[in-house]
């Protein structure tokens, strides 16, 4: 991942009710390099954050109390009010059921990570979203990164996008 120096340059919202996620979330972030790191401790908050200052990625986490994190997000995404509606989002949930996934991920997530998690897969996902950051796409019904994460054809063949001309692969 980049080096320290833009790392530093780089500012991160984490979003969470839970003191020990938030305290886990900022020591890997501050053990990789970033040094702008705003907590906030519920969704409300961050909604007031974020229609304050941009942020370049925020990791929030899905069940709070007050807002939850799909709810942040939506407002990321949505609002005319966000100064950051293209902000990659990591979120973080203890919901593994197939139908959250596809909610947060019309909501407009980046990254999903299912708790409890180890700090390597944290990191993954950050250099992910840094690294290789997908195309964002504003449609009438959807804002958010690119749904694929690959340029792999559909699994059912049926390409309904534009066929990009591909080049068989050679035979040796």
């Amino acid at each position: 991942m980049g080096n320290n120096s833009q790392l530093q340059n780089i500012h991160v919202l984490i979003v969470d009710d839970e003191k020990m996620i938030q305290r886990l979330v900022y020591d890997v972030l501050a053990q990789l390099g970033f040094r702008q790191i705003t907590v906030a401790s519920s969704g409300r908050q961050a909604i007031h954050l974020v229609a304050t200052k941009p942020f370049d990625f925020i990791i929030t986490d899905w069940r709070m109390q007050d807002l939850d994190g799909i709810d942040l997000v939506e407002f990321v995404r949505k609002s005319p009010e966000s100064k950051c509606p293209h902000v990659p989002v990591i979120l973080l949930t203890g919901n593994t059921e197939a139908h959250y996934v596809v909610r947060a991920r019309d909501a407009g997530v980046n990254e999903y990570i299912i708790k409890p998690f180890a700090a390597e897969q944290l990191v993954r996902r950050i250099r992910a979203v840094i690294e290789k950051p997908r195309p964002f796409v504003v449609t009438k019904t959807y804002r958010g990164p690119d749904r694929r994460h690959q340029d792999l054809p559909p699994p059912d063949g049926k390409e309904r996008r534009k066929q990009r001309h591909r080049p068989e692969p050679s035979e040796s």
